[in-house]
């Protein structure tokens, strides 16, 4: 999913200047061909993506939204617990 979200990301931000070539976002990515090849054709087959021009769909961006929010609350449960934890070791 992280690297789902690492694409999609990518392709958001690059398109900010206009239509992305898949070989841009690759860059950003630091990923190999293949594996970046990979990944665009799952992205494709579950409609987060389209081409001509490379962008995200509704559903892509649904996805990051989405993903946003349960990293934000793994953050929160994440300091949560630290916080509980040194109250406990203290």
């Amino acid at each position: 999913m992280e690297i789902y979200n690492d694409v999609l990301s990518a392709i958001q931000n690059a398109t900010g200047n206009g239509e992305v070539k898949p070989t841009r976002v690759q860059q950003l990515c630091n990923m190999s061909y293949d594996k970046f090849s990979k990944i665009l054709g799952e992205l494709k087959k579950n409609n987060l993506i389209c081409y001509s021009p490379l962008k995200i769909t509704k559903k892509g961006q649904k996805f990051l939204q989405d993903y946003s929010k349960i990293k934000n609350f793994t953050r929160k449960m994440e300091i949560e617990f630290l916080r509980e934890t040194k109250e406990i070791v203290s």
